[in-house]
């Protein structure tokens, strides 16, 4: 489906939650909206400004909102990638027009549902809810239990996820006009699936730029033409000189001491950490009131099984929540979780009750965890409760640090007063190389080092600035030397390097450009690689997304290669050198043999051709109603979001 996939990246969650069973889509957990204070709008929908929750008119966009998606999708960088993005990498990859994009679509659909008057049934959302496989206990049933957990552990009250689940049933009714179903003719069907699934199979020749040994010197006449048209790729960049005192866990480490005795007590105090937690096997029946709690007790003191038990009273065939094997960490703390680990194995004999109502609890089995002795940890605990310290100290550390250097007014002073030491680099470039283009600012601060040292003006020091890993530095920019073109007899052999690489490039591109011609005239390719000095080989049959790099045939030749008629040849460049493709064979599938893949293909194109047909929609929308946005307030929110 490769010629359709990037339809799909354009459909947002909440669009795909309107032809699917409605889940976290659009408005789910962890992606709650909880902006406060929107009083300022990056832009409006429709007639009136109003809040953003609003149902009357129009809608508006604040800041606020937009900002909090921004940190959202930062923070969904962060998780995926073990690192967050910098401000630079944020926008460069468009987050920031995203999240407004997404504040903005918010807005309409706000209006359009208000619009045609949708809404949804208190049923119609309980049912929706029930459904969702984020709130199901192991036995596949609705929990309420596990439903106030996840919804707690994302601080979001029930009253605001189910009126948020309400919206999103609206919003479903809104595309439901749009049927992912029959909207592919068969004929574009069979002739996509024919394009995309088709494979060829090619003969290679790599022909590497190499192949042309003997390149002549430039005259000066060429070379100097040669540099006046290629200055830029020549230029000296800025190179800077400066030095800098940063303070590191060597500076402190000396003040940093543990006892014995403080070990132990972590190690106490930490000892669940250290071994396997205690597991139980636990079953949970839950009721609304005491007595009926009792009941299903006694009912099962009378020979009923706890769900026979609780079916009687309840009046629910699935009344009983399976929750598995658990820790006492995986329950709410308090006295569901004490009360569950006090007891033995086999039915409880009073219920317990929660704030989530009472509950029933039967203990099928016990894993008893197991401890792992102090001594094996000690040495471990130390070095943490010694890097506890480090912190704290290298906050002091730079606070006397500013102390001194207020009064001072000089780096070397300040730390010459304190005891640290100051490091100096000599001449090196944006990207910490020096003249030789080796890299000689290394370390976990470097490119921060760099930075400033690159931001600070000759003979001016930075402010105290932190690093990623919690140490401190102050950069002095002691010289600068400022870019420049140089003369040509200074890169001399470097503009003769290259002048002569792009001869040869030329050079072997008119072999290549010969040896299509002499292919295309009948000369097969064993012959043509012979005549070369090179190798001819025979790829794998492939699709258009495929290639066969062992084989000379990547991405560039693929390309080339379903451009070809059987028996041609073409030719794709490569960094250093060019790949002659000669089609050898077409394999087309057999549609009569591929029911079942025509089948699911109709189906993703359905799907697709649907996307876009509510993609549309959007569209319409949005001129409907109109959308405007404020440029500089844009421009204001992100300003400060980079503070």
């Amino acid at each position: 489906m490769n010629k359709f996939t990037k339809f799909a990246r354009f459909i947002v969650l909440f669009l795909l939650s309107s032809m699917l069973i409605v889940a976290f889509a659009f408005w789910g957990i962890g992606d709650m909206i909880r902006s406060g204070g929107r009083t300022t709008s990056v832009a409006h929908v429709g007639g009136y400004h109003i809040p953003i929750y609003g149902w009357v008119g129009g809608a508006s966009v604040s800041a606020a909102e937009v900002r909090d998606r921004y940190n959202r999708q930062m923070e969904n960088f962060e998780r995926q990638y073990r690192r967050r993005p910098t401000s630079e990498e944020a926008m460069a990859m468009g987050l920031h027009v995203s999240a407004l994009e997404e504040t903005i679509q918010r807005a309409v659909l706000d209006y359009a549902i208000r619009d045609f008057g949708l809404t949804a049934s208190d049923a119609q959302v309980a049912a929706t809810i029930a459904r969702n496989p984020a709130f199901q206990g192991t036995g596949g049933s609705f929990d309420p239990l596990l439903y106030r957990n996840r919804l707690q552990q994302a601080r979001i009250s029930v009253p605001e996820f189910e009126n948020d689940v309400r919206r999103e049933i609206a919003a479903s009714q809104l595309f439901s006009v749009v049927q992912p179903t029959g909207l592919a003719p068969k004929a574009l069907r069979d002739d996509v699936f024919r394009l995309d699934n088709e494979k060829r199979v090619a003969e290679t020749i790599y022909v590497p730029d190499s192949i042309v040994i003997d390149v002549p010197k430039p005259t000066p006449e060429q070379l100097n033409a040669y540099f006046e048209a290629n200055k830029a790729r020549f230029q000296i960049p800025e190179f800077r000189a400066f030095s800098y005192v940063l303070f590191s866990a060597d500076d402190v480490k000396a003040q940093v001491a543990v006892t014995a005795d403080a070990v132990k007590q972590e190690y106490d105090a930490r000892a669940a950490e250290f071994g396997t937690p205690e597991k139980r096997d636990v079953d949970q029946a839950m009721t609304d009131s005491e007595d009926k709690a009792k009941a299903i007790i006694a009912a099962a003191q009378g020979g009923k099984s706890l769900e026979d038990a609780a079916k009687e009273v309840t009046g629910n065939a699935d009344g009983v929540i399976k929750l598995g094997l658990v820790t006492k960490k995986d329950l709410p703390p308090g006295a569901l979780a004490d009360g569950i680990f006090a007891l033995p194995v086999g039915m409880g004999d009073k219920p317990i009750q929660s704030p989530l109502g009472w509950h029933v609890i039967r203990i099928n089995k016990v894993e008893a965890g197991k401890s792992v002795p102090f001594d094996e940890v000690k040495a471990k605990l130390e070095d943490e409760l010694k890097a506890q310290q480090v912190p704290d100290l290298l906050a002091k550390l730079a606070t006397d640090f500013e102390r001194v250097l207020s009064k001072t007014q000089s780096m070397k002073a300040a730390a010459e007063d304190l005891g640290l030491k100051i490091r100096t680099y000599e001449n090196v470039d944006a990207s910490g190389q020096d003249s030789a283009g080796k890299q000689v600012v290394i370390g976990p601060a470097a490119a921060e080092l760099v930075k400033a040292a690159f931001a600070t003006r000759e003979g001016a020091e930075s402010e105290l600035l932190d690093t990623q890993q919690g140490e401190y530095f102050i950069v002095h920019t002691d010289r600068i030397t400022p870019a420049r073109i140089p003369a040509l007899s200074e890169v001399e052999a470097k503009v003769t390097d290259a002048w002569q690489a792009a001869e040869r490039r030329k050079l072997a591109d008119e072999k290549v450009k010969a040896a299509v011609e002499k292919a295309n005239a009948g000369t097969d390719f064993p012959t043509l690689a012979k005549e070369l000095g090179l190798e001819s080989r025979v790829a794998k049959a492939v699709t258009r997304a495929e290639n066969d790099t062992g084989n000379y045939l990547n991405q560039a030749a693929v390309l080339e290669l379903f451009k070809l008629a059987p028996d041609k040849t073409g030719s794709a460049r490569t960094a250093e050198g060019s790949v002659l493709v000669r089609l050898k064979q077409v394999e087309s599938p057999d549609l009569a043999k591929e029911q079942e893949a025509l089948g699911r293909y109709g189906q993703q194109l359905d799907t697709m051709i649907a996307n876009d047909l509510i993609l549309q929609l959007i569209a319409a929308l949005r001129t409907k109603y109109g959308v405007s946005i404020d440029q500089a307030a844009f421009a204001a929110t992100f300003q400060q979001q980079q503070q």
